[in-house]
């Protein structure tokens, strides 16, 4: 009986206990939100893992389609499966399990009579973190790309570069960024791209790059008058250009765009010709990325213009043969007087320095000229901003520029950070691309 007594007063002061009635609670809804925020995460690395599988077939149905000759020994074996390092893919596969596996002849609308395509399949399976305690311990993902292909490898392509090297490229831009790094890094990545559509005899597309600044001192001999910086520039041939040639460039002095628009031009009316000589083709796709942080640096030139009156003075000090035609309160016997009548009479010409304009005019009729010949011009304005010694006046000429020379107003970019750069000339790349080798979807 005394027994019995002490467990009901054990019970009684349970039940009375909150603290540790809480504690039950909050133990039962803190796993609750803790499987809550996992298998959250969970569906995000499947989300992820499904982005990196459908970069991965976009790049293995590229590379099928220009490989659809069987005897091609680079063309991937129907149905087989190929691991995720065969595949081209851009980043790590975190899942550790990708496979692709590329179909041919795949008729695009079923009805026997559309485009033939070749499809890539990536899949997988991820291996839940936290979604297990719900009794779901893997969830398989997957993506496909369809490319449509013609018989022939390609469509021939001529990809130009006219890229700014002036000091100020080695500043930094609106992330911290060096300028110049960003560059390189993203041509870089830009051949990679094109390298995917490239074939055994290496005849789909020609590149060429001429970097420029300006040294109209004259001091540097491998900078032409016209801003070509001709120790690092890259004459069109096929293929892509090369990492070392890319890393190679450095900032700079001035801007002068002129000659290597200009060049660019020249070369482009030549494209045809070594296209029809090397694959039959007498009309290739032209492509001009053109690419500045800033304004052409104005040229100086002395010049006079002629007073014709009967009465003036020339201060011979302050402004060296500056002419006025009427009297200033501090004229001194520096100023010399020729007056209307009596005593020596010359008429005289007020001189001075004044800026010119003509390496933007000669740019623009390069760029109008490209486009007169067919020519789709792309221009970036790399982080264009008024501030540290860089005027608004400049900002606003580089634009006007930049937005001349481009084909039309898509085909103008701004880039503020290295992020836009890349993702602009990851654009371009991919426009590319889609007209060499025609994607589909």
């Amino acid at each position: 009986m005394k027994l019995l007594k002490q467990q009901k007063r054990t019970l009684k002061n349970f039940l009375v206990d909150t603290a540790g009635s809480m504690a039950m609670v909050w133990a039962v809804v803190s796993g609750g939100v803790i499987i809550s925020v996992g298998a959250a995460y969970d569906v995000s690395q499947v989300s992820k893992a499904k982005q990196i599988a459908q970069m991965a077939a976009d790049n293995m149905a590229l590379t099928a389609s220009i490989a659809v000759d069987t005897g091609n020994q680079d063309r991937y074996d129907d149905g087989q499966k190929y691991s995720y390092r065969h595949l081209g893919g851009p980043t790590d596969d975190f899942t550790d399990s990708m496979v692709g596996v590329v179909e041919y002849d795949v008729d695009d609308d079923g009805d026997g009579e559309g485009n033939l395509l070749a499809r890539a399949t990536v899949s997988g399976t991820y291996q839940t973190a936290f979604a297990a305690a719900l009794g779901v311990d893997k969830i398989p993902f997957s993506a496909y790309s369809d490319v449509a292909y013609a018989q022939q490898e390609g469509t021939p392509a001529s990809v130009f570069f006219a890229v700014d090297n002036s000091g100020s490229m080695g500043w930094n831009d609106a992330s911290g960024a060096n300028k110049l790094s960003a560059l390189q890094t993203s041509m870089t990545s830009f051949m990679t791209t094109l390298d995917t559509i490239n074939s055994d005899s290496d005849d789909v597309f020609r590149t060429a790059l001429w970097p420029y600044s300006q040294d109209y001192s004259g001091r540097y001999p491998y900078i032409s008058d016209d801003g070509i910086i001709t120790n690092k520039d890259v004459p069109a041939d096929w293929g892509s250009i090369s990492t070392g040639e890319i890393t190679r460039m450095h900032t700079q002095y001035g801007t002068d765009s002129s000659g290597s628009l200009e060049a660019a031009a020249t070369a482009f009316a030549l494209e045809d010709a070594i296209h029809l000589a090397k694959n039959g083709e007498d009309d290739p796709i032209k492509f001009m990325i053109f690419m500045s942080d800033g304004a052409n640096n104005p040229e100086t030139e002395w010049v006079c213009s002629t007073i014709n009156v009967d009465e003036y003075w020339v201060d011979t000090y302050r402004g060296w043969n500056t002419v006025y035609t009427s009297r200033r309160s501090w004229f001194d016997s520096w100023v010399i007087h020729y007056p209307s009548s009596g005593g020596p009479y010359e008429v005289k010409g007020s001189c001075g320095w004044v800026k010119t304009y003509e390496s933007d005019e000669r740019s623009l009729a390069a760029c109008v000229a490209m486009k007169d010949t067919g020519v789709t011009v792309y221009t970036i304005g790399y982080y264009l901003v008024a501030g540290g010694g860089v005027s608004q006046d400049e900002v606003d000429r580089a634009q006007a520029l930049l937005s001349g020379c481009a084909t039309d107003a898509e085909h103008y970019i701004l880039a503020s950070d290295a992020d836009d750069l890349n993702t602009a000339l990851e654009a371009i790349s991919e426009k590319v691309m889609t007209e060499v080798i025609r994607v589909k979807r």
